[in-house]
C-alpha cells in the first residue's frame, strides 16, 4: 500500500510538471507533446486508484 501511494504521488507530480511545461512553451508541437504526456500520467493515476 505504501509503495503504491508513493507511485501515485510521483505520477501526479510528473503530470503537473508536464502541464506546467505545456503552458509555458510557445511551440505548438511541444505543447501538444507535453499535454499528451500529462494526460497519460493522469490516466495511469486514475487506473491505479481504482479498486481491483
Amino acid at each position: 500500500m505504501d509503495r503504491s501511494k508513493s507511485l501515485i504521488d510521483v505520477k501526479t507530480a510528473l503530470a503537473e510538471k508536464y502541464e506546467r511545461q505545456a503552458a509555458a512553451t510557445k511551440s505548438q508541437p511541444k505543447r501538444i507533446q507535453f499535454a499528451h504526456k500529462a494526460t497519460r500520467y493522469r490516466r495511469q493515476v486514475e487506473q491505479m486508484k481504482r479498486p481491483n
